[in-house]
């Protein structure tokens, strides 16, 4: 039996990895090859229980696979890659009018990861 879930770590974790291939040819891209190890750090924790997916190379989580048909909802909170090779924890606008503020910059996917898991608990 398969596990949807499951089955849309491992799809990001090929596409990331795919990317970041991508990403290593000179001149091809601005966005640094770092997502793979942004994918493999937040799928160890307990981030592992939402859908992942990107968006202008950010890594974003949903509560179901497929948000954009009514299917889940969208967290506030997404890692972008910032071209200098660090990740950029930030939470983003809501519909209410809260704006966007960045939260960490930092070199380590694992430090990444963990403030957004300390952003989504906190949020509840």
């Amino acid at each position: 039996m398969s596990d949807p879930l499951s089955e849309a770590w491992d799809f990001q974790i090929r596409a990331a990895a795919d990317q970041d291939d991508s990403c290593r040819i000179p001149g091809r891209s601005w966005v640094p090859p770092i997502l793979h190890d942004l994918v493999l750090a937040a799928r160890r924790t307990s981030l592992s229980r939402y859908y992942p997916f990107t968006s202008h190379a950010t890594l974003r989580f949903s509560t179901g696979p497929q948000w954009w048909a009514g299917n889940g909802d969208v967290l506030t909170v997404a890692v972008a890659l910032v071209p200098e090779g660090r990740y950029l924890v930030c939470t983003l606008p809501t519909a209410d009018g809260v704006s966007s503020v960045e939260e960490l910059e930092t070199a380590s996917a694992d430090e990444a990861v963990a403030r957004v898991e300390q952003l989504v608990h906190a949020a509840g």
